[in-house]
Formats: C-alpha cells, structure tokens, sequence
C-alpha cells in the first residue's frame, strides 16, 4: 500500500520529477519542479522551493524549509514588495543527507553527499561532503567520519551504488519461566 500512497502524493503535488520511491509526508507545501533520486524521504510540514534537487536517499525532519534569495531590496526609495526578484539559483543537496527539524536551506546553497545538518540551522553557503553543521548561521561542527579515507569511501560506495539495503530485523525476546 506504501505504493499507492507515494503514487498519490506525487499526483495530487503535480510532482513529474520526484522518484517513485520518494515519501513524502502530508502536509507539505512542494514546488511542482522539485526533482529527487532514490529513496527520500520529505517530512511533514516542509516548504520546498522552486529549483530544488535531491540526490538519493536524502531524510528531511519535519519543517525543513527551502526558500529565499527571491527578493530585491536594495533600491533606494522603492519598498521591497516592488523592487522585484532576481533570478533564482538553483539548490542543489547530495546523495545520501539528513536535515534535522525545522532547518532552512537558503536558495543558491549546495550541501554534499553524506553531510549532515543540525535541526533548526540556517544554512546559508555550501556544506562540503561528509560535515555536521548546525547554528545560525550554520558553521561546521564536525565530521561525519573519523578519517579522510573513510569519508572517501563513503562517497565512493555511494557513488557505486555498492551497498545493501540494511533491512531492521526484530529480535525475538526468549521468555524463561
């Protein structure tokens, strides 16, 4: 059944360019040209943008935003409402990322393969494969792996496609009496 409801989500959002194994989360504001791999998964309450696209297996919490970069506001004498938009730069997010609750992704910004960012970071200029970031502004504060090898071959086993999908197995509780 998770089919027919992935099925009628993209339908109902107008969403042509969204993977058919893309969850997406109702209620949720998308923007009809949002394009996705693999795998995603939006949560409820986000706001996505125009221009915006996902590699595979990217997780969104819930309300995580996609937005701004669409208002002029620096001609004197005019109100911002009437100052017009530039154009807008595309948003780019890597395979295999996770952004926490509430995060606002600004328009322009590229996050790379595996990064993480914190809930409620704003993040305002690229993140590079593979960091933490988090605050407002978002800054780096860590790593996702210990060492420069893994992360490499993190990003080359995405890259490959060589993993298996790690499926949860329930344990099974022995009760002695």
């Amino acid at each position: 059944m998770k089919w027919l409801y992935r099925w009628l989500v993209r339908k109902l959002l107008r969403l042509r360019y969204v993977h058919a194994s893309t969850l997406i989360g109702l209620p949720s504001l998308v923007s009809p040209d949002l394009v996705t791999g693999r795998d995603c998964f939006i949560n409820v309450g986000a706001v996505i943008g125009p221009k915006v696209t996902f590699g595979d297996y990217v997780l969104l919490g819930p309300g995580v935003t996609f937005t701004g970069d669409d208002h002029v506001y620096q001609k004197v004498g005019v109100p911002i409402t009437f100052s017009g938009r530039p154009t807008l730069r595309p948003t780019i997010i890597g395979d295999d990322v996770w952004i926490g609750a509430k995060a606002i992704v600004l328009a322009g910004v590229a996050v790379g393969s595996g990064a993480i960012i914190a809930a409620n970071a704003v993040v305002n200029r690229d993140v590079p494969p593979c960091a933490i970031v988090g605050g407002v502004p978002a800054r780096q504060i860590g790593w996702r792996f210990d060492s420069e090898t893994e992360r490499e071959l993190h990003l080359l086993g995405l890259a490959r496609g060589d993993f298996e999908r790690a499926h949860s197995q329930r344990k099974e509780t022995a009760i002695a009496f």
